[in-house]
């Protein structure tokens, strides 16, 4: 192909025209013959795009990974747990040749990108913006799910402006006009309409995170597919590549390639050097695999250092999905007017955040003051407000400890739902112990262990608990002595009776693990007991045995300290089993699949989890006994990473503890005052009323 040399410069000095008004220097291309832009003339005219967005926090290049948590947040160490994500720990790679930083990617992240920059449309906004101005603005957005539309507040800011915006999809260049050079914009593209009526959630430019989630038809979907959102904290790490799919100054679809580095990382933004225009803002931010990362929203000129020595002058901010969750949850939370429409998005929402645990932010308490962004940062600090509990059986490990891809994988998991602590059954003391080093090498958390049987051989499946030290102090306990050597029984002891297949009622033995707050965490202590009982069915004598032994036990325990009792496992038998009627008699609370089914509070468990049930003792019902305290997650999924570590899967529950303001409460002497005043009352309306009796009668 021949081209015109006068078309060729006019192409370039388009070329540095743009860059230059990003604020960078660059050099003009060698190959000008590959270089292909459409020219200003041909792109159709659209509405400008607002400029001059604030930005959610500051541009402080020394600042460390999530120091705006500092040591409040969830995790002991949060860069080691930024390099153990993103580090790739097990991927073996050995880079032989670079040029300069080595900076390539997966050739299947063309594929990634090619498919989801479908569901990347072009928005056409008119009316009163988030200033109070009127004019008309364009800008950005992506489809997240069925009938779910994701772009800044600064764009669709209100239900008016919502209502009628103009969504266009495939308004894009294609690649036979890519191919020959040919830079004339699209004319066919689809629209579809948004009806805020039906879902309309958003959160302020100033003093919010700048996001709108509104309802689109369902054919979007179809036609276009979606960008599936997560939670995840520690998805990127700084100098790593966040790719933007946009339409700035309303040009047809566009994906910044050069010069991506992510130079930033808070809890709630990152900061990036990716080129971007107005009209960019509500596009996706991408790492290097494809995931979703980000909501682009504003850019600001300061000069930064970049990590390969060069410099930007304009400097980038995206929302964290994670942090867009947290918000959502806290909506919620606070009854907001669209709390039920955020419950519903939080559904489309996939996994779990790592800072703030797998229960995020459910449960933990927020001043009303709080503006967005300070909120979501205190309720990652809010770790002291709750205690995380979970039983998982990790299959094999008792024996598979010393195979790397086993021990990571459940490093891994363990890492990822941030608990403060966890009853493990099918172990062995030697598995543990490699498993509490393995998650502190690669991720920083640091986990203390104890074993329901110390002395087990390395082939004996047994229980364990591991805890957090920053959260929990927890030590091995004794059962009361006149129930303790019950659990060494066997079922053909003659006082029984005969059985078909006959052995140990404990055929692991159930520790006992007590347990105290640490920190500034309100005081509590608790006892808990992972269990692990027989799977056969003509075991069944045996766990009735174990289950009526347990219950008895706990009210002992119970009388003699007053602490509540967490019982839960592998029970191998369904909830509405006759084998665990005796706890149930004994006042248990029991937490299991059926009640999740019923809307009751509970935990949240895995369809696919062989672990049955937990039972919380009555005193632990009595005194906590509310919404507050059994948190529902139902909206919350686990990666599906936990079923190559094992066939059973994790569950969770969250004890909110609950916090009390003591400036709040009146004093001692105030209450007994109002004590008094409340019986001189009744006492001077009984005389009222012997008075009025003597008159009648």
């Amino acid at each position: 192909m021949e081209y015109d040399p006068a078309v060729l410069t006019r192409i370039v000095q388009e070329i540095l025209e743009r860059e230059a008004a990003n604020g960078r220097a660059r050099r003009a291309p060698d190959d000008l013959e590959h270089t292909v832009r459409p020219s200003a003339a041909a792109v159709e005219e659209r509405p400008a795009p607002q400029t001059d967005i604030p930005f959610v926090e500051d541009v402080v290049p020394a600042d460390r990974p999530f120091s705006d948590v500092g040591a409040k947040g969830g995790v002991d160490d949060p860069a080691k747990m930024l390099r153990g994500w993103t580090g790739a720990p097990d991927s073996g790679l050995v880079l032989e040749t670079a040029v300069g930083r080595y900076l390539t990617s997966p050739s299947a992240l063309l594929s990634v990108l090619a498919d989801r920059r479908r569901a990347v449309a072009i928005v056409s906004a008119e009316g009163t913006d988030y200033r109070g101005d009127v004019g008309r603005w364009s800008g950005t957005g992506f489809v997240v799910a069925p009938n779910l539309f994701l772009t800044n507040h600064h764009v669709l800011n209100s239900v008016q402006v919502a209502r009628t915006a103009k969504i266009e999809f495939n308004y894009e260049i294609s690649p036979e006009n890519l191919l020959v050079g040919n830079g004339a914009p699209p004319r066919a593209t689809q629209s579809f309409s948004l009806d805020p009526t039906r879902l309309f959630v958003t959160s302020p430019t100033i003093n919010g995170l700048d996001y709108t989630f509104v309802w689109i038809e369902g054919a979007a979907q179809a036609a276009f597919g979606s960008i599936p959102m997560e939670r995840s904290s520690f998805t990127v790490d700084e100098g790593a590549q966040a790719f933007v799919i946009h339409h700035p100054d309303g040009r047809p679809k566009e994906v910044s390639l050069d010069d991506t580095d992510i130079i930033g990382i808070k809890t709630t933004i990152i900061h990036y050097s990716s080129d971007t225009m107005g009209g960019s803002s509500g596009a996706p931010v991408f790492d290097h695999r494809g995931r979703l990362i980000a909501l682009h929203h504003a850019s600001r000129r300061q000069t930064v250092e970049l990590p390969d020595g060069g410099r930007t002058d304009v400097v980038n901010e995206g929302i964290k999905i994670a942090a867009i969750a947290i918000d959502l949850e806290n909506k919620m939370r606070s009854s907001a007017p669209d709390a039920s429409q955020a419950e519903a998005v939080l559904r489309e929402i996939r996994g779990s955040d790592t800072m703030s645990g797998f229960f995020g932010g459910l449960g933990r308490e927020i001043a009303p003051d709080r503006v967005a962004p300070e909120a979501v940062v205190d309720t990652y600090r809010g770790t002291d407000q709750d205690i995380d509990i979970g039983f998982w059986n990790i299959e094999w490990l008792a024996t598979r400890w010393r195979d790397d891809k086993k021990l990571n994988g459940a490093a891994r998991v363990i890492a990822d739902l941030n608990l403060d602590a966890w009853g493990l059954s099918e172990i062995s003391p030697p598995g543990v112990r490699a498993l509490v080093e393995r998650i502190e090498e690669i991720y920083g958390d640091r986990y203390e262990c104890e074993f329901s049987e110390p002395d087990a051989p390395e082939g004996k499946q047994s229980t364990a608990m591991i805890w957090k030290k920053s959260s929990l102090v927890g030590e091995i306990a004794t059962w009361p002595s006149n129930v303790e050597p019950l659990f060494r029984s066997r079922s053909d002891d003659p006082a029984i009776g005969p059985e078909a297949v006959h052995g140990m009622i404990f055929d692991r033995y159930p520790g006992l693990f007590r347990f105290k707050t640490a920190g500034d965490m309100p005081p509590y202590t608790f006892y808990v007991v992972p269990l692990h009982l027989k799977a056969m069915d003509e075991g069944s004598l045996r766990r009735r045995l174990a289950s009526r032994i347990l219950a008895r036990a706990v009210e002992d325990l119970s009388g003699e300290t007053g602490h509540d009792v967490i019982l839960g496992g592998d029970m191998n038998a369904p909830l509405a089993s006759d084998d665990f009627k005796h706890i149930e008699r004994a006042g248990f609370t029991i937490l299991g699949a059926q009640d999740e089914r019923e809307g009751a509070f509970t935990y949240l468990k895995s369809p696919r989890s062989a672990i049955d049930n937990v039972f919380l003792s009555p005193g632990m019902r009595q005194s906590v006994g509310s919404v507050d305290y059994f948190i529902v997650a139902k909206d919350r999924s686990m990666s599906d990473f936990v079923d190559r570590v094992s066939d059973h899967r994790p569950i969770a529950m969250r004890l909110s503890l609950g916090r009390t303001h003591g400036s709040t409460l009146p004093e001692v002497g105030d209450l007994d005052a109002l004590i008094e005043e409340l019986l001189a009352q009744q006492k001077a309306k009984n005389t009222r009323k012997r008075i009025t009796r003597r008159r009648t009668t």
